[in-house]
């Protein structure tokens, strides 16, 4: 017999200013064997960051807010962003090839066969990307593993540090993440998103 699995999107891109906490929507698992949740968090602007807290809780409680139970707790995102703007006109549904005028931050480890993840920020926040970046032309384009999901205006932005978590949830009637910015008060924003994949039937 197969697996019954569903993914849910569960709360789109969006900002966490700085100095501020995101709570994602709360996932109903009460109808799960186990569930997944997984998040994808990225810097936005560029002062120096010392990290965001990522904090998935768990409730014993199908409705009441008083018994949510840190699951996992750590931090993310150390480091000073780079961000540089998309030169393509438009970047193409696709398109696997990103030109931009410096690739400074962007080549990390590219030397050592090491690829890299990179938020690629849209004019309309919810239709943005994590993209996997595989190579480089030094201060031309970089090239990303697949390509993009959907057309980016040449005002779209790069940026070099983001980070995709996946984190099992074994047994819960609830749960649901923060996005806590508030580790570093003179830091960064951060955009974040998060989805569920549910084992529903055996």
């Amino acid at each position: 017999m197969a697996l019954t699995i569903t993914e849910t999107a569960v709360s789109a891109w969006a900002l966490t200013p700085q100095n501020s906490v995101r709570e994602g929507a709360t996932m109903d698992l009460s109808g799960s064997y186990h569930s997944t949740v997984h998040v994808d968090v990225a810097l936005g602007t560029t002062a120096a960051h010392i990290g965001t807290r990522i904090i998935l809780e768990t409730s014993s409680s199908a409705a009441d807010d008083e018994f949510w139970t840190p699951r996992q707790d750590f931090v993310a995102l150390v480091g000073t962003n780079n961000t540089e703007p998309v030169t393509n006109n438009p970047l193409a549904l696709g398109a696997t090839l990103i030109t931009v005028a410096d690739t400074t931050g962007y080549t990390v480890g590219l030397a050592d066969l090491e690829t890299l993840l990179v938020f690629l920020l849209d004019n309309t926040v919810a239709n943005s990307e994590l993209i996997r970046v595989v190579s480089y032309v030094n201060n031309t384009s970089v090239t990303i593993k697949d390509g993009v999901k959907r057309e980016h205006a040449n005002t779209s932005v790069l940026s070099n540090i983001a980070a995709s978590f996946a984190i099992d949830i074994p047994f819960a009637l609830r749960a649901r993440v923060l996005i806590d910015n508030m580790c570093d008060t003179d830091g960064a924003t951060v955009y974040s998103r998060m989805r569920l994949v549910r084992t529903t039937a055996i």
